[in-house]
């Protein structure tokens, strides 16, 4: 029996949901003691399953140990929490017995008897202009922003005994808004740091058809009060993650990993419980299936994670200073286990970023296809399958971010169930988690890991034509793109009033697309080139060299077929220009900078915020409204940065990865990164 069909066999959705429904039962927050708790379930769980070798390691949470760019959080424990109305009326809004999800994390104690003070209503409450004419100090603040910028504002600075949050975190207009789910308390956490410890005080996350019915009341002219009792302490603790391995036989000191971050308050199933006890369900299958002697033991280790996200994965790769020379390739379990329908989900594999072109991709993507075959009916009409499943850019903002970006520089995908109708809030409860997704994903992280555990030259081989064949197909792709838009820009042109500059409009459309083609070409040939990780011999590395060449040639006729297109146009338009236009001065400034990093690992963005005022830090926000992808292109930004490429190359290199990208915004956020002290321009 083949791989595929011994661990569709062996793997269980339901064993792994009893997984997901137990850590379900502990409020994870990092370096806090329920975390802990959990922490210890999954390391005796995998000591059970004969990982003999699970361990928990620990590193300072103090709120002031850095690890590269990111400051430790501070230990946590709380024992009990409750808001009460008192006037104009009496009414329990929340307790935390009930809904823990209804407590900012990281809130402090207030006195016995609790805080009695009136609530102010600030809007978003993350920015000055928010308090204008509102006097907060010895006030409860009502507010929608983000807990962590509205406790700073309102409670740092302004003297406010307590913060109200309403709204639902990251919403995304006609997809996933406070009034799709009206009842859900957001996931909040005021984050703070050792230097901010004097000055913390508590929060709660109401409902938004309570904070609804909270401003009624005020628009109304009466006075709403609040009490809020808090029984919750600080202190300095650990950051903690579990790790064990099933131990490779010729390769042991290689490694493939899978990791799923372990955090997040109680219940948190999908996010990320559903990852967390999927890994255990997948060490368990593997382990079975070894010790039944169905399958060989690895011949490179197989190494298992389960972290606070970002914290516990920086901590770790800061302190394992081998990890590049060691791990092989990863993938990331993050929101696993939905049930596509009632979140509204999709599977996504989230790509390695072009900074880190990688046969990965291919690979995992071939095998969620190949899932569609193993677990879904065929009918006459084709296959019967409902499961949504896509690939997209890399989007960062997970563990796997951490292994992909430069100074780690290892492969690492994530498997991601997006959007979520109910991520980041207290209706996340195991009813969400289907078996089958836990299953279906489950087979495709555990053949995987398998696969490339064994992977030898031969396999190698057989990645390598995968990844060509469908870096070529993306390389028509893109090439049928490219002429379809220079067709669409002029119909656009012609019917477009005022006056357009004709041949600069097509220029600047057939030169955005002539970059993107090259760029691709490089990252095909980059991530064919991949394999050699796998396996080494001459015939490997002739084969590779020939799909490469054939990428060079086909990228070269596609962009024949642009400048063909482009001409055409030009003819019927009566405007012949050639495919370029005068570079601006912020393009000719770029071109003569190169930018050298100064940290390891990602950005944390609290850094830039606090090297910069807040009017100046405003502007990011207003760029992230206008370009979407910004806040990843900042990422890839740093990535790129190499010591050859000019910022000029880099503003290409990722504009060909996300969307066209102005240069004067690029140069504005370098500018930033050297203020902070965390590049160098030269």
């Amino acid at each position: 029996m083949n791989l595929e069909k011994l661990v569709k066999e062996e793997l269980s959705g339901t064993i792994a949901k009893s997984f997901v429904a137990q850590i379900s039962h502990f409020h994870r927050i990092q370096a806090s003691t329920m975390f802990h708790e959990a922490a210890e379930y999954v390391k005796n769980e995998s000591l059970k399953l004969g990982l003999k070798d699970a361990s928990i390691e620990q590193f300072p949470a103090d709120g002031s140990f850095k690890y590269w760019t990111y400051t430790s959080p501070v230990g946590w424990e709380v024992k009990s929490a409750e808001l009460h109305l008192v006037e104009p009326e009496e009414r329990l809004l929340a307790a935390f017995q009930d809904i823990p999800q209804s407590l900012h994390m990281f809130s402090n104690a207030t006195p016995p008897e609790g805080i009695t003070a009136e609530l102010i209503d600030v809007d978003s409450g993350t920015k000055s202009a928010d308090y204008q004419g509102k006097d907060v100090k010895e006030k409860f603040v009502l507010a929608t922003g983000r807990a962590k910028l509205v406790h700073e504002q309102a409670v740092y600075k302004r003297g406010a005994v307590g913060v109200i949050t309403d709204a639902v975190t990251y919403e995304m207009p006609n997809v996933r808004e406070s009034l799709d789910v009206p009842d859900a308390h957001a996931y909040q956490a005021i984050w703070p740091t050792a230097e901010e410890l004097d000055k913390v005080t508590f929060g709660f996350s109401l409902s938004k058809r309570q904070g609804t019915y909270l401003r009624a009341i005020m628009k109304e002219g009466k006075a709403v009060k609040l009490n809020a009792k808090v029984d919750a302490r600080i202190f300095s603790s650990k950051e903690e993650l579990v790790t064990a391995t099933i131990r490779g036989r010729s390769k042991p000191e290689e490694e493939i990993f899978l990791i799923a971050h372990l955090c997040h308050p109680k219940p948190s199933a999908n996010d990320n419980a559903s990852g967390s006890g999927l890994l255990l369900e997948i060490a368990r299958t593997i382990k079975t299936l070894i010790d039944t002697h169905k399958v060989q033991p690895p011949e490179r280790t197989i190494r298992l994670f389960w972290v606070p996200e970002t914290l516990g994965t920086v901590a770790y790769l800061s302190h394992h200073k081998d990890v590049s020379s060691r791990l092989v390739a990863g993938i990331n379990l993050d929101m696993v286990g939905q049930d596509q329908e009632l979140c509204r989900s999709t599977l996504n594999l989230d790509r390695t970023p072009d900074s880190v072109p990688s046969y990965l991709n291919d690979f995992v993507f071939n095998l969620i296809e190949q899932s569609v075959k193993e677990f879904d009916a065929p009918t006459v009409f084709g296959s019967g399958s409902t499961f949504r499943y896509r690939m997209t850019a890399f989007s960062g903002g997970s563990d796997h971010a951490e292994f992909t970006e430069a100074t780690t520089k290892v492969p690492c995908v994530m498997l991601l169930q997006w959007p979520d109708l109910y991520y980041h809030t207290s209706m996340d409860t195991i009813d969400k988690v289907s078996e089958d997704s836990l299953k279906r994903v489950g087979w495709i992280a555990a053949v995987a890991a398998l696969t490339l555990a064994n992977a030898a030259v031969e396999d190698a081989f057989l990645l390598a034509y995968q990844t060509a064949s469908r870096g070529m197909a993306r390389l028509e792709e893109i090439g049928v793109e490219a002429v379809e838009t220079l067709f669409r820009k002029k119909e656009q042109l012609k019917i477009s009033e005022g006056r357009v500059d004709v041949a600069q409009e097509l220029a600047r459309t057939g030169l955005y697309y002539r970059n993107k083609i090259e760029h691709v070409v490089w990252r095909e040939q980059e991530a064919i080139r991949s394999v050699r990780r796998l396996g080494a011999s001459p015939e490997l590395d002739a084969s590779t060299d020939n799909y490469c060449r054939d990428t060079v040639v086909l990228g070269k006729s596609q962009i024949t077929r642009l400048e063909e297109a482009f001409a055409f146009i030009g003819k019927t338009l009566g405007v012949m220009s050639p495919m370029k236009f005068e570079e601006s001065e912020e393009s000719k400034e770029i071109g003569k900078l190169i930018p050298r990093r100064l940290f390891k690992g990602t950005l944390n963005k609290d850094v830039l915020r606090k090297a910069l005022t807040e009017t100046e830090y405003d502007w990011y926000r207003e760029i992230e409204e206008k370009d979407l992808d910004f806040d990843k292109k900042m990422g890839e930004a740093i990535n790129f940065m190499d010591g050859k490429r000019n910022v000029h190359d880099i503003v290409k290199a990722i504009s060909a990865e996300y969307s066209l990208t102005q240069p004067e915004h690029m140069l504005k956020f370098l500018h930033d990164l050297e203020k902070a002290k965390l590049v160098v321009l030269q």
